[in-house]
């Protein structure tokens, strides 16, 4: 599963005002979300932007192409970033949504003209009202939304598993323990509870009851009363299953 998580903004530098109210209203993702949206103002100065753009690139979970005349004009978006966002679109399942900025040829260029569109190329950022350019932000944001809560969850729910996984295998541990402890035992009154957590060694108590319980319920162990405390002992099914464990073992 991709750890992608970054938003990654393809303009040129002419549109850059698009790009700032874009970002405004980002802004409350970047918070929520705590990913980095990036653009070319994110270079410092001196530094090797061909790198730093390319790192950029390969942290992107959400591409926005801002498409105008001037990007399209572009040979350094065309020739070097937008195929690389397109690479990690085909080949790691980045999404890409496609604004488009102002009337031109986007309809003949193949490499994007097969992406849907946020708006339609006939209704330009250029041509609309202040409110409606903020109504397209704001559905480009919620497109970008849904795909980071679906990130979101596909890692909470592999953390979960990992989690659930772990303390799987905590517990079968323990159970082996507590029948070796039965198999172990030599007297004839069976164990309490508290003789299975103290022979045990088990830290907390409540495992030990647990298991004890599960352990009945498959008939591995049989219940006595001594004192009107309840023993165990392994019953003959539960002896030869830790006996033929163990021998497994050795």
């Amino acid at each position: 599963m991709s750890k992608r998580q970054g938003v990654f903004i393809s303009y040129n530098k002419k549109d850059v005002k698009w790009v700032d109210h874009l970002r405004t209203h980002l802004s409350y993702l970047e918070r929520k979300y705590e990913f980095t949206i990036w653009e070319d103002s994110k270079i410092d100065a001196g530094a090797e932007w061909r790198t730093e753009i390319q790192n950029a690139i390969n942290n992107t979970k959400v591409a926005v192409l801002m498409v105008s005349a001037n990007f399209i004009s572009s040979d350094f978006i065309n020739y070097e970033e937008l195929p690389a966002l397109l690479n990690i679109a085909n080949k790691e399942g980045a999404h890409i949504f496609i604004v488009i900025v102002s009337h031109c040829m986007f309809s003949d260029v193949d490499v994007i003209s097969k992406y849907q569109t946020i708006n339609p190329p006939s209704e330009p950022l250029v041509d609309m009202s202040e409110g409606q350019r903020d109504a397209l932000f704001v559905k480009v944001t919620r497109e970008i939304k849904k795909v980071l809560s679906s990130n979101n969850n596909m890692i909470s729910q592999t953390n979960s598993t990992a989690v659930t996984t772990i303390e799987n295998l905590r517990i079968s541990f323990l159970r082996v323990l507590i029948m070796n402890v039965f198999y172990n035992n030599t007297n004839d009154k069976g164990l309490s509870i508290k003789d299975v957590y103290v022979t045990s060694m088990i830290e907390k108590r409540k495992d030990v009851v647990r298991i004890i319980q599960e352990l009945e319920t498959l008939e591995m162990i049989s219940k006595i009363k001594v004192n009107n405390v309840n023993h165990y002992k392994l019953t003959e099914f539960g002896y030869a299953f830790v006996k033929k464990h163990n021998s497994k073992i050795d």
